[in-house]
Formats: C-alpha cells, structure tokens, sequence
C-alpha cells in the first residue's frame, strides 16, 4: 500500500484488484469499492435482507435432507415452483464436494468413507435467507463447501418498493451473502462472488449457521 498527496495531503492508496467475469462486491458497470468489506458485522435490525414480491413463485420444496459423504460430492437444492406444481428455478444450491467434511460438530474428524446427516430449510418463503444444520459442522479450508443462492425471484425490485430503478441497481452493488451463528447474534459479510449478468450469489463455507442475501 502506497501514498499520495493532493492539496498537500498525505493519503493512502488502496489496490483494487478485479477477477476478470467476475464481480466481488462491485458492479458490472460503476465499479465502486464495496463500504462493508468482508468480515463486517451487523446487528440483525441494521441489515436489509432481500425479500421476495407476493408474486414470486411458491417453493417447490422449503426443505431438503440428505447424507454427505467423504469421498463422494454431493448436491442439495431448494427450487421454486411451476404454476403446474412441477419443479421450477432454483433458489439454493449446496454442494459438499469430496473432501469438504472436516469435523464433526463435537469436534471428532472426519474418517474415509464417514458420513452425516444435513438438512437445509428456508423459514419464510419471502425472505432470501437459508438455515442448515449441524451447527458447528466445519468444512475444510482447501476444499469448502459451495453455497449458491438466487434472487432472480425479485425481478430486479431489491428494495422492495415495486418497482426496478436506479436505486436497485445501486444496491445490487452492493449485495453480498451475510452469515448468522443464531437469532441473537450479529450478522457477518461473507467473501461472495457474483457471476456477471447473473442474479445469483455464491460463497464457499468452512461451517454451517443461517445465510442471507442481504445489504
């Protein structure tokens, strides 16, 4: 990190590095550094979590419960619903991939060919955040869990006035998956990656807790 000087002024140079088809807090067209950065926390009455219109489609499934297993990549999604009662879009997708199972939530380590039980659920179907259980399973930090979720529901109305304006577009640079160990306790800024041209967030996980999409 280096200086420069205007007016006289000492100031500080900060690198700003972009991953190319990439966006890591920043816009696809105003590329402005993100005023939370990673690790930020809030306290849940001081954070916008994005909510869906009384129009977005029903889910499909609120809930989802499967196994895991060392060695062995597995997925889980929460998806929308069709106006036929089909399957829809995705909302959540989670994927433990081979070597993700660190240890357990009393802390034992994962054997070969160990397994454990995980659910996946969304308490209000309204309001893009997800809870997952065990809490207190970790993941290994060379090989996290993925964590993707969506917010094409939201027809780009991020503020949830009604409408898709310029003030949408300012939060959808900002946005970011936020965790929270419990209803008590603080919200924290995820590192979140975002696909250009995507609504969609996605963000590796060394442990499970409640995850939103939020500002």
């Amino acid at each position: 990190m280096g200086t420069s000087t205007e007016n006289g002024k000492r100031m500080k140079v900060v690198p700003l590095v972009l991953l190319p088809s990439l966006l890591v807090g920043l816009s696809c067209s105003d590329s402005i550094l993100d005023p939370d950065p990673v690790g930020t926390t809030r306290p849940p009455g001081q954070l916008n979590i994005i909510r869906l219109p009384a129009n977005a489609p029903p889910l499909f499934n609120d809930s989802v419960a499967f196994y895991a297993k060392v060695g062995r990549d597995t997925e889980a999604f929460i998806y929308f619903k069709k106006p036929n009662g089909e399957r829809g879009e995705k909302l959540v997708e989670l994927k433990i991939k081979q070597r993700s199972l660190l240890t357990r939530p009393d802390g034992t380590p994962f054997g070969p060919n160990d397994s454990i039980r995980i659910v996946m659920w969304i308490r209000d179907p309204r309001v893009v955040m997800v809870d997952m259980e065990p809490a207190g399973l970790r993941f290994s930090s060379t090989e996290p869990a993925e964590l993707k979720i969506e917010y094409e529901a939201t027809g780009g109305d991020l503020d949830d006035d009604g409408d898709d304006d310029g003030d949408d577009k300012k939060i959808e640079q900002v946005i970011a998956i936020w965790r929270q160990e419990s209803a008590t306790e603080p919200f924290v800024k995820v590192g979140t990656i975002k696909t250009e041209g995507l609504r969609e967030l996605k963000a590796n996980l060394l442990g499970f807790t409640r995850f939103a999409i939020a500002y």
